[in-house]
């Protein structure tokens, strides 16, 4: 009789790298699936009230610190944490940490897009419960991620997108009239809003999307 065929082994440290990224691919997916909104996992352009129905917690925070570490399910994880400013929703902890599938270690970079955050910057997160592995990263990616940054009247927020486009489908009535007043106007004075604003009006759509 010939010989049996040769079965590969996951045991070179290749095959191990191939296994664990495609466990970090598959747990990726199950952490945006887990938001609730479906769109999320093709990042579809999300309107407020989407990301707002997403979210478990909305917080505005400032970062302490990245860790990137070894995970036994799915190679590698970033884990981020903050120091909470305000919430919008959930919880009443002084601080919040946030892991991610993905990182760069052991030279190995597993790289899924997934919002990244600096150390002494300010951001408001809309943030789903965790997948049952117990990573999360912002609703719709970078749709759920706000950096805070210097205004001419104080703090704003912005994701890169148009905030006319966000709150297409928000009430009117609900949008203070700092933000109402910017609405109006075009181009990059709608890419950014009024923090404060921008909180009250997530506290408010909150009750109505959940």
């Amino acid at each position: 009789m010939g010989r049996s065929p040769c079965i590969a082994t996951p045991e070179t440290p290749l095959m191990v790298r191939a296994l664990k990224a495609l466990a970090a691919f598959a747990a990726f997916h199950v952490s945006l699936l887990g938001a609730g909104v479906a769109t999320a996992a093709s990042v579809a352009p999300l309107s407020l009230d989407q990301i707002v129905a997403g979210a478990k917690q909305i917080v505005h925070v400032r970062c302490t610190g990245n860790v990137v570490q070894d995970d036994p399910d799915v190679g590698v994880v970033t884990i981020t944490n903050f120091v909470v400013l305000d919430r919008a929703r959930a919880g009443g902890e002084p601080t919040f940490t946030v892991r991610q599938v993905g990182g760069e270690l052991h030279g190995l970079a597993v790289d899924y897009h997934i919002p990244k955050f600096r150390v002494g910057e300010e951001y408001v997160l809309f943030m789903p419960a965790p997948s049952k592995l117990g990573l999360a990263s912002p609703v719709g990616l970078s749709q759920g991620a706000f950096s805070v940054l210097p205004g001419t009247a104080g703090k704003e927020v912005g994701n890169g997108g148009d905030f006319g486009e966000l709150l297409a489908g928000t009430d009117a009535a609900n949008v203070p009239p700092r933000m109402a007043a910017r609405l109006k106007r075009g181009g990059q004075e709608r890419s950014r809003m009024d923090l404060q604003g921008f909180m009250a009006l997530s506290r408010q759509q909150k009750a109505g999307t959940r």
